[in-house]
């Protein structure tokens, strides 16, 4: 699908082979029905127990293998997300690799002078922007911030973060969704962009997401938007995010199998609502850093078992989401460029889908948008390895090498001038000959320059005047159901 944008398409690789995965399947499969998953929804026991699985405990729902393999028979293979008008702009399928950015965290390193602050609508608004400038950030993924360090009720804060990506960027859009009646209103925006709810369905531009609560468990807020957003039949990230050691067994293969068995249990009961409903397989199981219990985003592990995750999703033929372009790290520097580059490289071999995160800082609690153009950049370096070296009468150049001989020169062959413009060129890297120009910059300068200037200088696609009056009606009954008025804060 041709979209305007870098989608990497990697070559054969892999941790797991057939039979390894076969058993981390067979072990997930045990685990649900002999184990069980709680289960804190009305609605999902009813359709559970409809269906065949024991429900006798809501805290050990037991789910048939035939009920699962059942459900992953009747799941789409393939997601198609557009833009904000319509057109098909990314197929989420097999091993091509897309990258989203976030405009929102409760912080943000602002590049003007490197400085942590928190992080405010101004903030959110240009970083919807750069999302939409980056052309190898495909889809955005706001969070639940806008605006909260600066008053906001948290309810609302993710409702205006989402609509200020919606209305700067024509990109597709995720949202992590506080609770059921935000991604009601996040749904009633979406519909009135696309024309309605049936033409949403048909061309996607957004898609939800939800998280299982490890180990195994399914809380009623998940739930109530999963099956929501099935009943729209509109496309679901259910991620999951165990750590190893403390949310689930200390071992990877244990920690796979009680991923799987979260993520396996949810899209049952997704397609229990409506056989078809798409979802995406998501991702993040980690290793607890026992010094600090943090969730560390840099570590080796994520990446690793990130991409075992993906090969589990690919096992089951869906789209993967999974996470690179992030950081531990609370400043620009060393060990931030070596986590992002790492697990960027490590998500494009294993080929997930959709990777997430991009931008993230300390633990996910800030947003860089250095980080983000940065990441960028080594999205374009990480495409550069990946290409196929095409081998061709024309790109062998035999007829060059006789002509040239030996000693030649290439230079000022035409058929370097034919061929050097695919050779890549770095933005914010220098590659400049300093022996005597007595001028030295610095790639940090480079890159903040280029930050600032996409920033306040790209303008993203325009969204007609009216449809704009009409959402900005829409988000002021969000703002009167709390008794606020209907303004953003400086």
């Amino acid at each position: 699908m041709k979209s305007g944008h870098l989608e990497l398409y990697p070559p054969y690789f892999h941790r797991l082979d057939r039979r390894e995965l076969d058993r981390i399947h067979e072990a997930s499969l045990r685990i649900l029905s002999r184990v069980g998953v709680k289960v804190d929804g009305t609605e999902a026991i009813e359709l559970l127990h409809g269906a065949g699985a024991d429900v006798s405990d809501p805290a050990r729902v037991r789910i048939p293998e035939a009920l699962v393999e059942k459900a992953l028979e009747t799941v789409p293979h393939t997601v198609v997300l557009h833009k904000r008008d319509g057109t098909p702009f990314v197929e989420l399928s097999g091993r091509s690799c897309t990258f989203g950015g976030t405009p929102d965290q409760p912080d943000i390193l602002d590049p003007r002078d490197g400085r942590r602050r928190p992080c405010r609508i101004a903030d959110v608004e240009a970083n919807a922007r750069l999302i939409d400038a980056l052309p190898n950030l495909t889809w955005s993924f706001t969070s639940e911030w806008a605006g909260y360090p600066q008053g906001f009720p948290a309810v609302l804060a993710g409702k205006v973060s989402f609509m200020i990506q919606l209305v700067n960027s024509d990109k597709p859009l995720g949202s992590s969704i506080a609770n059921l009646q935000n991604l009601r209103d996040q749904l009633e925006a979406c519909a009135l962009v696309a024309g309605g709810y049936e033409e949403l369905r048909r061309r996607p531009f957004f898609f939800g997401s939800v998280e299982p609560i490890s180990p195994l468990v399914h809380g009623r807020d998940a739930l109530e938007k999963s099956l929501l957003l099935a009943e729209h039949g509109l496309p679901n990230v259910v991620y999951s995010m165990p750590m190893a050691g403390a949310s689930a067994p200390a071992t990877f293969a244990g920690t796979l199998a009680v991923m799987n068995a979260e993520i396996l249990s949810h899209l049952t009961i997704i397609q229990l609502k409506r056989e078809g409903a798409p979802m995406i397989y998501g991702g993040m199981p980690n290793v607890i850093d026992m010094k600090t219990t943090i969730y560390p985003y840099g570590s080796p592990e994520l990446n690793l078992l990130v991409g075992a995750a993906t090969e589990i999703a690919h096992y089951y033929d869906l789209p993967m989401l999974g996470t690179a372009g992030c950081t531990d790290a609370k400043f620009m520097g060393l060990q931030t460029g070596i986590e992002a580059a790492l697990q960027c490289v490590a998500s494009a071999l294993f080929g997930a889908n959709m990777v997430h995160d991009v931008g993230l800082m300390d633990h996910a609690t800030m947003i860089s948008p250095e980080l983000m153009v940065l990441t960028n950049e080594i999205i374009d370096m990480t495409g550069v390895i990946l290409r196929r070296v095409e081998i061709s009468d024309k790109t062998l150049a035999l007829d060059v090498i006789d002509q040239v001989g030996p000693g030649g020169s290439y230079l000022a062959e035409e058929h370097t001038y034919e061929h050097f413009g695919k050779f890549w060129v770095p933005r914010v890297f220098d590659r400049s000959r300093t022996a005597g120009s007595g001028t030295v910059r610095h790639s940090e300068e480079l890159l903040r320059e280029r930050t600032l200037k996409l920033l306040f200088e790209h303008t993203p696609p325009p969204m007609d005047e009216g449809l704009k009056a009409e959402l900005k009606k829409l988000e002021k009954t969000w703002f009167d159901r709390l008794g606020l008025d209907h303004v953003y804060p400086e």
